[in-house]
């Protein structure tokens, strides 16, 4: 009785090691899972932040620079600033719900908001190119977001050199045309006057004889 007993005892024990081990292989598959997915997420959150909106504009063109944070234009946020990224953080323009008119800052040219709390840009020009910041200040318990946007102006075309050879050209072809036609005028001229002083010279010459 004993001794059955204790081959019970030793499969019971068998049997709690065995459930053990499973349990830790299990533990260990779960958390090699989680970490895989933790590592996937990063990649995606890393790839989001890399990837700017691009804008691309033509010369002396109204621009409006859109917050990608801001989709549906709802004012769920404390405070909305516009920013110019260089080798500093400059200044545009902030709005905030607990002012009435925006805050103009000394920036280098005019800025306003657009439909959405957008950028509103006149008449740009390759100067204005650069990469923008829209910097979202969440309300309490959200999220601050910086977002970015690169805009691309293209150069200027300066159409008063083209103009001026064309009117050169205008100018220049009737002048040829009406030397052209002169020409033959004048020789017919010449020739009549010829025939004539020749037809005098005879008959003086016939009434002498």
């Amino acid at each position: 009785m004993s001794k059955t007993t204790g081959e019970q005892q030793s499969h019971i024990f068998i049997q709690q090691l065995t459930h053990k081990a499973d349990v830790s292989n299990l533990d260990h598959c779960l958390f090699r899972e989680f970490d895989i997915l933790s590592f996937r997420r990063l990649l995606l959150v890393r790839y989001a932040t890399q990837s700017l909106t691009e804008i691309q504009a033509k010369c002396n063109e109204d621009v409006t620079v859109d917050c990608p944070g801001l989709p549906s234009g709802d004012m769920n946020f404390l405070s909305l600033t516009w920013y110019k990224l260089s080798e500093k953080r400059h200044g545009i323009i902030r709005f905030s719900k607990n002012e009435m008119n925006p805050q103009n800052y000394s920036f280098i040219r005019p800025a306003r908001f657009g439909e959405k709390y957008s950028l509103f840009l006149t008449s740009v020009t390759p100067e204005d190119s650069g990469r923008y910041e829209c910097a979202i200040s969440a309300n309490v318990g959200g999220k601050n977001q910086n977002l970015q946007v690169d805009l691309i102006v293209n150069e200027c075309v300066t159409e008063a050199v083209l103009t001026t050879k064309a009117n050169v050209l205008n100018a220049t072809q009737p002048v040829r045309i009406y030397v052209q036609d002169d020409l033959p005028v004048m020789w017919c001229i010449i020739g009549y006057v010829a025939v004539a002083v020749c037809k005098m010279v005879l008959s003086l010459i016939s009434i002498w004889v």
